[in-house]
């Protein structure tokens, strides 16, 4: 009987157009103890444009990962020296396969037992066998079209220049990009699981904490900083945060994006200082003074000006001198520039 395939399939393979290299093709992990189930499915993976790599049991699998880097583990369950459900948290826990997806199939039918077992060992889907050769490729297309969406926002999180980062709802990190590593000069697997006030300070990490304890917001939530790096030097963080929540709706962690702005906050500190010495040194001046721009309106007065006049500064800024007096008055006063 022919295996005709379904529209989604067609969709989710067109991506995996029978590979132009060797490098580019997709690449499978397989393990069954069973020589016939694995000879199976390498032939029908094999014919879609994947590259399989084989295994009959455990432990020679997790070798095998480690070595082939793939894009997603299909493994049985029950097999001698290591079963699929410990095979699949072992990979789950080493940092080389964590985010490697895992396809679970067994041919013992336990219902929904089974498939929560595997889900609980941190397995992507599960798969009953015998299995439905057009299931086994559509979750094999869905799981590794996956990965490598998520292999590329891991990649560009990476080599962003700010940190990113995602923590708990207590505050512990749970994720840290390597901008972080740098500032905080530590490496990211020492920083995850770190408090938020082992990094931020326990001032500045209580603040930003209580902005996402008190409820879900569907806008992003910002703050600023001061914060201590490595040296002890001050710095200025501003960040930008995100909630994710549950499938109750309920806030589960937050996402964030920091960047140092010490720079940006130092120049616009003396800015500010600048402009302060300036009126100080403009509003003790005996003589009035005024600043216009190009189309003659008021930006700027000094206190003298305000004094002669009987005016405020908000009374006059955005205003030409025709706007304030009649035209006799503002004529005289333009040609004395005033």
């Amino acid at each position: 009987m022919k295996f005709r395939r379904s529209i989604y399939l067609e969709r989710l393979m067109s991506q995996y157009p029978k590979m132009m290299s060797e490098q580019m093709r997709p690449t499978v992990v397989v393990i069954n103890d069973d020589p016939k189930v694995l000879e199976l499915l390498t032939e029908i993976l094999e014919k879609e444009g994947y590259r399989v790599f084989t295994a009959f049991n455990g432990n020679d699998a997790l070798e095998l990962a480690f070595s082939v880097e793939p894009d997603i583990v299909i493994s049985d369950v029950v097999m001698p020296l290591m079963d699929g459900l410990e095979l699949c948290r072992r990979l789950k826990e080493d940092p080389r396969t964590r985010y490697v997806p895992v396809l679970l199939a067994s041919a013992v039918r336990t219902g929904k037992r089974s498939s929560l077992n595997a889900l609980t060992a941190g397995a992507d889907d599960y798969l009953e066998m015998p299995f439905r050769r057009q299931e086994l490729l559509v979750k094999v297309a869905r799981l590794t079209e996956r990965h490598r969406i998520e292999r590329s926002y891991r990649e560009l999180v990476e080599e962003a220049a700010d940190i990113i980062y995602t923590r708990d709802m207590d505050g512990r990190i749970t994720s840290i990009n390597e901008a972080g590593a740098r500032f905080f000069e530590r490496p990211s697997s020492e920083l995850v699981g770190a408090k938020m006030s082992e990094l931020f300070g326990e001032e500045a990490a209580s603040q930003i904490i209580s902005q996402t304890s008190e409820g879900v917001s569907d806008k992003p939530l910002r703050w600023v900083h001061e914060v201590r790096n490595a040296q002890g030097d001050p710095r200025y963080l501003e960040g930008v945060m995100t909630l994710v929540v549950d499938a109750e709706g309920k806030p589960a962690s937050v996402r964030s994006v920091v960047r140092d702005i010490t720079d940006r906050k130092l120049a616009e500190d003396a800015l500010r200082e600048s402009e302060e010495r300036f009126k100080a040194f403009m509003d003790n001046s005996p003589a009035v003074a005024f600043i216009k721009d190009e189309e003659g309106r008021f930006t700027y007065i000094n206190r003298p000006y305000e004094r002669f006049f009987n005016l405020k500064l908000d009374d006059v800024l955005g205003k030409t001198t025709y706007d304030l007096w009649s035209a006799d008055v503002a004529d005289k006063l333009r040609t004395s520039r005033a």
